[in-house]
């Protein structure tokens, strides 16, 4: 369950969007951003981790997952069909 987090979030005074931050159960900071202005949605996730921190024999694992991530699923078959979608 989430729980409110003690951080407020600064915006500027001509900024029409409203922000919610908040802390997961499992430590995971998360921020919301609404925009009724807009047409579509996403999400956006950073984990701040990366090919520094794998283990030397499995260097570079953590950038191919990511590059894995884009290759194509299901529903967006080609390579970059889900980058074209979005």
């Amino acid at each position: 369950m989430a729980e409110p987090a003690s951080k407020t979030v600064i915006k500027s005074p001509s900024d029409p969007r409203e922000y919610k931050f908040f802390r997961l159960a499992n430590n995971l900071k998360v921020l919301l951003v609404s925009d009724p202005e807009t047409e579509k949605s996403s999400a956006s996730l950073d984990v701040r981790i990366g090919c520094a921190q794998d283990e030397q024999t499995l260097f570079g694992t953590a950038h191919f997952l990511e590059h894995m991530l884009f290759m194509g699923t299901e529903k967006f078959p080609d390579e970059k069909e889900y980058s074209e979608y979005i």
